[in-house]
């Protein structure tokens, strides 16, 4: 049975996708800046996705891609990064590429990173891939990493006008794990977690959760993500609710 590459696989959610592969008996390659930790039936590949010769080794004996490599701190290079894939993958038999991506991108293009992530949709359909692009809401670490970011001393201060949806991310890796192992369906309905609610009242939670003191706090904050997110725009309209809700996983996560 050929092998999965997996890219970005040493980051969250990548560690999960492999981890799900492995129980299904799949040969899994990953590539990634910095291994992660050994496992029967797991290759790692150790370097950079702009490197052919890194690429190279990832792709021998591969027949399904799940591209998850994202660098949202240095603009430009998850397209050029995508960029080089692409051209490592088109003299190869892939059986099936999916590319995970963020929902409601389109309504969300005042922030570099979502322009970005579009435009790579856009290349990966035209590329003539057997091709399944998965979108998902933000992850619930991800929120939580961020209350962290907004919090000084009893305060946190939250964007007003912001209303998200996060969703676990083991589950949304055990999706992908099996949209990998299936047919391309093009573009699959977004996932995200059961249902959607103002910052405000997931900052007050995470508060309660850390047993903090403090409050919470709302203002205009004119950072482009959470001008992006503005009027419910990081919300999708139709999704498959996967996952435990965010006040279930702050209970149940260390």
């Amino acid at each position: 049975m050929d092998a999965v590459l997996v890219t970005g696989g040493s980051g969250q959610l990548g560690r999960r996708v492999i981890g799900e592969l492995l129980e299904q008996g799949r040969a899994v390659q990953a590539i990634s800046r910095r291994p992660g930790p050994q496992a029967a039936g797991l290759t790692w590949v150790t370097g950079d996705l702009n490197s052919a010769a890194t690429l190279q080794r990832g792709l021998d004996g591969v027949s399904r891609v799940v591209h998850l490599a994202t660098q949202p701190l240095r603009p430009g290079k998850d397209l050029q990064m995508t960029s080089a894939l692409l051209g490592a993958v088109q003299d190869r038999h892939i059986e099936h590429f999916v590319y995970m991506s963020i929902s409601g991108l389109e309504r969300m293009q005042g922030a570099p990173y979502y322009r970005e992530k579009l435009e790579i949709e856009r290349r990966l359909r035209t590329s003539g891939l057997r091709l399944t692009i998965q979108r998902s809401t933000q992850f619930h670490k991800f929120v939580a990493d961020l209350l962290g970011k907004l919090t000084l001393g009893p305060v946190t201060l939250v964007p007003t006008g912001v209303t998200l949806q996060p969703v676990e991310v083991s589950a949304v890796a055990r999706c992908l794990a099996q949209v990998v192992q299936g047919a391309p369906a093009g573009q699959r309905r977004d996932l995200s977690g059961p249902a959607p609610e103002a910052i405000e009242l997931l900052a007050r939670q995470w508060h309660r959760h850390r047993a903090r003191t403090g409050r919470v706090a709302s203002a205009p904050i004119p950072l482009p993500l959470f001008r992006a997110w503005q009027h419910s725009a990081a919300v999708p309209e139709e999704a498959e609710p996967v996952g435990r809700p965010w006040i279930r996983w702050l209970q149940e996560t260390a």
